[in-house]
C-alpha cells in the first residue's frame, strides 16, 4: 500500500509540474506578464498568444518527443549512453544546416526554410547512412552504435571546417543554431515538429510491449514471438524521422533524451515501457520548457541558448544517475 501511494504522489508531481510547464511559465520572460495585463494591452497580447504560447508548446513537444526517443533507443541497445542522438542524428542535422547557413540558402520552401530543410535532410540523410552499413555488416547493435559515433565524429569534423572557412557573420549563425533554442518559434514551425512528432508517438505506442522484451536480450526476445530485426528497424528508422523534425526546428538540444528515462526509472523503478513512456515524455517536456524559461529570464534583455541550460542541468544529473545505476546497462 505505501508503495502504490509514493507511486500516485510522484505521479501526481509530474503531472502537476507538467501543468505548470505549459500554463504559468509563458507569463515568464523579459517581460514579465500578468492576466490583469493581457486584458489591457494588446503588446502584452501579442507577446503572450505569439510568442511566447507556440514557444511553450514547441518547447514541451520537443523535450517529449527527445525522451521517448532517448528510451527507445536505450532499450534497443541496451545502453544507459544511447541518446535520440546516438546514430548522429545531431551531427547530419548541423551538418546540414551548417552548410545552408554557409552557402547562404536563406529562404524557404513552402514555408520552411531552407536551413530547418538542410538540417531535418541532414539527420535522415546520416541515419540512413550508418543504418545502410551496419546492415551491411550484419545489423547488430554494436555496429551501429559504433557507426553512429564514427558519422558523428565525421561530421563534427566538417562542421568545423565549414565553421573556419565561412565569414564571421555566417560563424556566428552556424554556432548560434548548434547551441539549439526554441526561440522564434512560430504556430507554422511548431505544427511542422509537432505533426511528425505525434504520428511517432502514436506508432511508438503500439509497440512499447517490444522494448520490454529488447531489455532481456536479442535472443531471449526472439524466443519470445519478437522478430528482433525488423522491430529494430522500424524503431530507429521512425524514432530517427521524429529527431529529425524535432532537429530541424530546435537545432540539437543535448541530455534531454538521456536525463528524462533514467530519471523516470529512478522514480518508478520496475515499471514497464507504458507508463515510463508516458512519464518520460511528461518530464522531458517540462524540463526542457522550464529551461527555455530559465534561458529567457537569467539574463535580460538577452536570451541565452536553452542548449547550454540543458548541458549545464543535464550534465551533472546524469553522472549522478551513471553512479547510481553503474552495471546495470551493458552492450
Amino acid at each position: 500500500m505505501k508503495k502504490q501511494n509514493q507511486f500516485i504522489l510522484r505521479l501526481s508531481i509530474i503531472i502537476v509540474g507538467a501543468g505548470i510547464a505549459l500554463f504559468i511559465t509563458p507569463f515568464f520572460g523579459i517581460k514579465q506578464l500578468s492576466l490583469q495585463a493581457l486584458f489591457h494591452s494588446t503588446e502584452f497580447q501579442h507577446i503572450f498568444f505569439i510568442i511566447r504560447i507556440p514557444r511553450t508548446l514547441a518547447a514541451f513537444i520537443a523535450g517529449g518527443g527527445l525522451a521517448i526517443s532517448g528510451m527507445v533507443y536505450q532499450a534497443l541497445f541496451r545502453n544507459p549512453l544511447a541518446s535520440p542522438y546516438t546514430l548522429g542524428v545531431s551531427g547530419g542535422a548541423s551538418l546540414g544546416a551548417a552548410l545552408c547557413i554557409a552557402f547562404g540558402a536563406t529562404g524557404s520552401l513552402f514555408g520552411v526554410s531552407l536551413i530547418s530543410v538542410g538540417s531535418f535532410a541532414g539527420a535522415v540523410g546520416a541515419v540512413l547512412f550508418v543504418y545502410s552499413f551496419a546492415w551491411s555488416k550484419g545489423n547488430n547493435s554494436i555496429t551501429l552504435l559504433l557507426a553512429g559515433v564514427v558519422v558523428a565524429t565525421v561530421c563534427s569534423g566538417l562542421i568545423m571546417f565549414v565553421h573556419y572557412v565561412t565569414p564571421l557573420r555566417h560563424s556566428f549563425q552556424i554556432m548560434r543554431w548548434i547551441m539549439g533554442g526554441v526561440d522564434g518559434t512560430s504556430y507554422t514551425y511548431f505544427l511542422i515538429m509537432a505533426i511528425p512528432v505525434g504520428i511517432y508517438l502514436l506508432c511508438v505506442a503500439f509497440l512499447l510491449p517490444q522494448l520490454d522484451h529488447f531489455l532481456t536480450g536479442d535472443s531471449l526476445a526472439h524466443t519470445r514471438g519478437i522478430n528482433v530485426a525488423r522491430s529494430r528497424n522500424i524503431f530507429i528508422i521512425i524514432t530517427a524521422c521524429a529527431i529529425g523534425a524535432i532537429v530541424s526546428v530546435c537545432g540539437p538540444i543535448g541530455f534531454v533524451g538521456i536525463m528524462a528515462p533514467h530519471a523516470c526509472r529512478m522514480l518508478f523503478p520496475g515499471t514497464r515501457h507504458r507508463l515510463l513512456a508516458l512519464c518520460s515524455f511528461l518530464l522531458g517536456g517540462t524540463f526542457l520548457t522550464f529551461s527555455d524559461t530559465i534561458s529567457r529570464t537569467i539574463a535580460p534583455p538577452a536570451e541565452v541558448p536553452v542548449g547550454i541550460i540543458t548541458a549545464l542541468v543535464g550534465g551533472p544529473f546524469f553522472l549522478f544517475i551513471l553512479y547510481r545505476r553503474k552495471g546495470e546497462f551493458h552492450l
